[in-house]
């Protein structure tokens, strides 16, 4: 049943990045790439000339929402859908200017609403 999974999820990483609407938006909008570990999934966005202050993520059903806000209103938002669904996940993110880590637990944890905001933390380096 794992190698399923597995084979699910490396298709659905060989369409993401095979799709050429996914490219135009990683030129005109901003980059998203996705990594998996042994532990987690890992969504790595990269925004260019923005503070953790105007940066949203927000989760729904299987897809996380990142935005970035400008003047209180959205100047830039990419939707990633993933694979699976984010209920029950823990999820936690890291900004590192310009780098935002968006980190998903493969492990199920505590009951979560279906539509979320995650405290994003940011480090100094």
């Amino acid at each position: 049943m794992e190698n399923d999974k597995k084979s699910e999820l490396e298709q659905w990483l060989e369409a993401l990045c095979s799709d050429p609407f996914s490219s135009i938006l990683d030129e005109t909008v901003f980059r998203v790439d996705v990594f998996e570990t042994e532990t987690e999934y890992i969504v790595e966005s990269e925004l260019i000339n923005c503070t953790k202050e105007q940066i949203f993520v927000t989760c729904e059903n299987d897809a996380l929402i990142i935005q970035v806000h400008e003047n209180e209103n959205i100047n830039k938002q990419r939707v990633v859908h993933l694979p699976f669904p984010l209920l029950n996940k823990n999820i936690r993110a890291y900004f590192t200017s310009p780098i935002l880590e968006i980190h998903i637990s493969k492990e199920i944890s505590a009951n979560h609403p279906n539509r979320y905001m995650i405290t994003i933390h940011e480090i100094d380096l």
